[in-house]
């Protein structure tokens, strides 16, 4: 698995994955992470800091799903992997999950679905390396 979650500070409320680019060429799942808390969550925040870029042009793709090796975009849509280091905001209050989101201001994790990370399209993104900070609020 190439994602995982983050243990090297405490967590309350707030998740830090960790997600390392592959030699896979292609349309293809990275990795998924199960929702940690085993009730409905409301992901109102979240950060991507990519700081490594991978070594060829793909893209990512990053939403939450049923399954653990399905494609979905209600995060974050095609955001390239080569190019500009940073952090890009992905869902936020003055935005929509860069207008996908399946709720107002934010996306909806049920208990047993998972955050799913994808790539898209492309070359190999070897050298990738970033994480995705997801803040959220218990709904049961």
């Amino acid at each position: 698995m190439t994602v995982a979650i983050a243990t090297d500070n405490a967590q309350a409320g707030w998740l830090k994955i960790h997600l390392l680019g592959d030699a896979t060429a292609g349309a293809h799942v990275y990795g998924s992470i199960l929702n940690p808390e085993g009730v409905l969550l409301h992901i109102y925040e979240a950060y991507f800091y990519k700081s490594v870029a991978s070594a060829a042009a793909s893209t990512l793709d990053i939403g939450v799903n049923a399954t653990i090796d399905t494609q979905d975009t209600d995060m974050c849509s095609a955001l390239a992997t080569n190019g500009a280091l940073g952090v890009y905001k992905i869902i936020g209050t003055d935005l929509a999950s860069e207008g996908a989101a399946t709720t107002p201001r934010g996306v909806l994790w049920a208990a047993g679905s998972y955050i799913t990370f994808w790539e898209q399209a492309g070359q190999a993104s070897t050298l990738l390396v970033g994480d995705l900070y997801v803040h959220y609020i218990r709904l049961a």
